[in-house]
C-alpha cells in the first residue's frame, strides 16, 4: 500500500513538473504539443470564417439570380443547399424555378463574386459564367470575352459583393463590418497588355461595346504594324540581293534608290521611316559583302568590264581607259550615231606614230558623216576632252582644270584635215578654227578630271547644257557605274 502510494505521487509530481515552470506563467509543453495545439486553433478560426464567407457567397448567388433578401427563399448551409423552403408571398413562380436560377448561379466561383475588389493582375479572367439574360459581345480573346460577361452580369446587379473589412481602434477590440458598396463601375480591357480600367458608370451598353471594338482594332492596327515592319525587312534584304547581283557591288547604291524602290513596290512614300530603313540596309549591307560576287563582270560588244575596272568609279578613284571607252561606245548608241568617240589611246597613238598610226581606226567610219567628234586625251595624270564639230567647223577644248592645251587641239585639227585629203572630203579641209571654253564646270580636286571628260561628252551628245558642278559628282560616279552594268544610258541624269 505504501509503495502504491509512493508510485502515485512521483506521477503526480512529475506531471505537475512538467506543467509548471521556475519562471511564473511559462508553459513547458512539448513542441509537438505547442504545434499541435496551434494548428487546431488555427483549423477552428478558419471554419469559422468559412461559415460567414457561405453566408455572403450565398446571398450573393441569391442576388444575382434576382431573389431578394426578403423573398421566399433560405437556405440553411452549403451542405444541405438544395433543401429550398418557400415562405408565402412567393412570386418567383415556385421553388423549381428558383432552383434553377441558383443552378444558373453556382457556375460563378468564389474568385468571380469577388473579382471587383481585387487588384486587376488577381482577378480571375478564364471561367465561362452561363447566364440566360446576358448578352456577350464577340471578341477574338477569350480573356476578353471572359472579363466581359462578368462586366455585363454585374451590370445586371444592383450590388457588389465586397470582402470583409475590418475597422480596429488601435487596440483590436472594436470590429464592424462595411455594408456592400453599390455598384459605380464597369470594367473595361485595357488592350494590350490585358490589366482592366474603370469605366464611368454614366456609360451605357453601346459605349462599352464600342470601347471594346476600338480595343479590338487597335490590337489588330497594332499587329498589322509588325507585319508591316517584316514585310518592309523582307523586302529591303531581296532589293540588296538583287542589286548586289546586279552591279557586284553596293558602290552605286544611294539612299534615294531604296526609297524609289519602296515606293514603287509599296505604292507609299517611306521617308519618315528612314531612321528604319537605312540602319536595316547598312547591317545587311554589311552582311552582304562578306560573300563576294566572283568573276563579275559586263560585256557590251567588244569592250569587257571587270569588277575592278568598275571600282575605280568608286570614292574618287581614277579612271581607266576600259571604263572610258565603254561610256563613250554608249554614248554613241544614245546618240543614234551622230556622234562619234574615239578611243582614249587615239591621241597617244597619233601622237608616237602619226597619222599612219591611226590611218585604220576610221577605216569603216566617215568621220564627217557625224555631227560631233569627241576625242578624250589622256595626258599621264590628267584628263582633257577635244571636240570637233563637223557643221561649225569649230575645235574646242573642254578642260575641268582650265588648261588652254592649244597644242594638242592643234594636233587634232592637223588629224582631220589630212583625213579629209585621204578620203577626198575637200569641203573639210580647211575653215577650222580652235577654241577654249572657260565656262565649263571645273574640279576641286585632282581626282575628279576623267568624270568631268565622260559628263562633257554625254551633255554635248545628248544636247544638254554642261549643267554640273563638282559637288554632283559622287552622283554622277554612281550613275555611270549603273549605266555600265546596264549598258545603256538612262533618261534622267
Amino acid at each position: 500500500m505504501m509503495h502504491r502510494t509512493q508510485s502515485h505521487c512521483r506521477k503526480y509530481l512529475k506531471r505537475k513538473k512538467g506543467l509548471t515552470s521556475s519562471v511564473k506563467g511559462v508553459s513547458h509543453l512539448s513542441r509537438r504539443a505547442k504545434r499541435r495545439l496551434y494548428c487546431k486553433l488555427q483549423l477552428w478560426m478558419w471554419r469559422k470564417r468559412r461559415e460567414k464567407c457561405r453566408f455572403w457567397i450565398l446571398r450573393a448567388k441569391k442576388r444575382a439570380c434576382g431573389i431578394k433578401s426578403d423573398s421566399c427563399l433560405s437556405v440553411k448551409s452549403q451542405k444541405n443547399k438544395s433543401k429550398v423552403v418557400s415562405s408565402p408571398g412567393c412570386d418567383t413562380g415556385g421553388s423549381e424555378d428558383t432552383l434553377t436560377r441558383l443552378k444558373q448561379c453556382e457556375s460563378v466561383s468564389l474568385s468571380e463574386m469577388f473579382f471587383a475588389s481585387k487588384p486587376p493582375q488577381n482577378r480571375v479572367t478564364d471561367t465561362t459564367v452561363s447566364a440566360s439574360n446576358v448578352s456577350v459581345p464577340t471578341v477574338t480573346s477569350r480573356k476578353t470575352e471572359t472579363l466581359t460577361q462578368l462586366g455585363e452580369i454585374n451590370d445586371s446587379l444592383r450590388h457588389t459583393v465586397k470582402p470583409l473589412s475590418r475597422d480596429s481602434d488601435g487596440h483590436g477590440s472594436t470590429t464592424q463590418f462595411k455594408k456592400p458598396r453599390t455598384l459605380a463601375e464597369r470594367l473595361e480591357v485595357d488592350a494590350p497588355s490585358g490589366q482592366l480600367t474603370a469605366v464611368p458608370p454614366g456609360q451605357d451598353q453601346p459605349a462599352h461595346r464600342a470601347a471594346v471594338d476600338r480595343i479590338t482594332s487597335k490590337k489588330s492596327a497594332s499587329s498589322q504594324s509588325d507585319v508591316s515592319l517584316k514585310v518592309l525587312t523582307k523586302d529591303i534584304h531581296e532589293f540588296l540581293d538583287d542589286f548586289y547581283r546586279s552591279y557586284g557591288s553596293f558602290i552605286p547604291l544611294q539612299k534615294s534608290d531604296v526609297l524609289r524602290h519602296l515606293k514603287r513596290r509599296f505604292n507609299a512614300d517611306f521617308i519618315d521611316r528612314k531612321n528604319v530603313i537605312f540602319p536595316e540596309v547598312t547591317k545587311y549591307r554589311a552582311a552582304i559583302i562578306q560573300k563576294p560576287v566572283t568573276s563579275f563582270r559586263v560585256v557590251y560588244k567588244k569592250h569587257t568590264l571587270t569588277l575592278d575596272d568598275l571600282s575605280t568609279l568608286a570614292d574618287q578613284n581614277w579612271l581607266n581607259d576600259q571604263v572610258m571607252n565603254m561610256y563613250g561606245e554608249l554614248i554613241m548608241e544614245s546618240a543614234h550615231h551622230k556622234v562619234h568617240f574615239l578611243n582614249s589611246f587615239f591621241h597617244r597613238q597619233l601622237m608616237t606614230k602619226g597619222y599612219d598610226g591611226v590611218k585604220r581606226w576610221t577605216k569603216q567610219v566617215d568621220l564627217f558623216s557625224k555631227n560631233l567628234l569627241l576625242v578624250p586625251i589622256h595626258l599621264e595624270v590628267h584628263w582633257c576632252l577635244v571636240t570637233a564639230d563637223s557643221v561649225k567647223k569649230k575645235i574646242c577644248i573642254y578642260d575641268s582644270q582650265g588648261n588652254a592645251l592649244q597644242k594638242v587641239a592643234r594636233n587634232i585639227l592637223k588629224y582631220l584635215m589630212t583625213e579629209a585629203k585621204e578620203k577626198k572630203q575637200t569641203a573639210f579641209e580647211s575653215g577650222w578654227t580652235v577654241s577654249f571654253d572657260e565656262k565649263v564646270p571645273q574640279q576641286t580636286n585632282e581626282n575628279d578630271c576623267g568624270v568631268f571628260v565622260l559628263e562633257y561628252s554625254r551633255c554635248l551628245a545628248l544636247g544638254k547644257p554642261l549643267q554640273f558642278s563638282q559637288k554632283d559628282i559622287p552622283k554622277i560616279r554612281k550613275r555611270i557605274y549603273k549605266e555600265l552594268c546596264d549598258c545603256k544610258l538612262h533618261e534622267q541624269g
